[in-house]
């Protein structure tokens, strides 16, 4: 009994202390320019699962009170997940080939070589604006879900934050990285 208790307790600390570091380390991911000859492997995911796309969302500055809570890529579609406090999705992000605006209106872009759509959506005390950037064969999807006072800071906080970084800018980083044995988008045989 008494090794179950250990096993158990131990268990509960690994635990702990991973959710620990999960919820106080700031947002340093998707970093629009790598350090020290790194890749993010993220970045080219992102790339390889939208392969017209033209650039994909990456983060020019570190951001202490916004968290990354999940990132998804597939055939055709990249989703990803950002918070600022626990267990609630704040922004998420989308890229796809294509997309529906639905009701948003053009609007100036922040974003240069883009097209930017915006749709405000306010409720209440609640942030809920979506905003689509449109690049050559790609869609970004921002999806804003903030409450509370300073939603709209929060917001304008991580749009300054975010980018793009170019599929050349990011084909580079990969030969770069593997020291010319790797490209980003290999030749198909004819």
């Amino acid at each position: 009994m008494r090794r179950v208790a250990v096993l158990v307790a131990v268990a509960a600390a690994v635990l702990a202390a991973g959710c620990s570091s999960a919820i106080s380390t700031p947002l340093r991911v998707l970093p629009c320019t790598p350090s020290d000859g790194q890749l993010d492997k993220q970045l080219v995911l992102m790339a390889q699962s939208v392969p017209t796309a033209s650039a994909v969302p990456c983060l020019r500055a570190e951001l202490d009170d916004w968290f990354l809570d999940d990132l998804d890529s597939w055939d055709g579609r990249t989703r990803i997940e950002f918070s600022r406090l626990i267990d609630q999705v704040a922004l998420t992000i989308e890229l796809t080939a294509t997309c529906d605006r639905g009701g948003a209106t053009e609007t100036t872009t922040d974003q240069p070589g883009t097209r930017r759509f915006d749709e405000r959506i306010r409720t209440g005390g609640t942030y809920r604006d979506r905003r689509f950037y449109l690049l050559p064969g790609a869609c970004v999807a921002y999806e804003f879900v903030l409450t509370g006072t300073g939603a709209e800071e929060a917001a304008d906080d991580i749009s300054r934050a975010l980018s793009f970084v170019t599929r050349d800018q990011l084909a580079d980083q990969v030969r770069s990285y593997s020291g010319g044995r790797l490209q980003l988008d290999p030749e198909r045989p004819q």
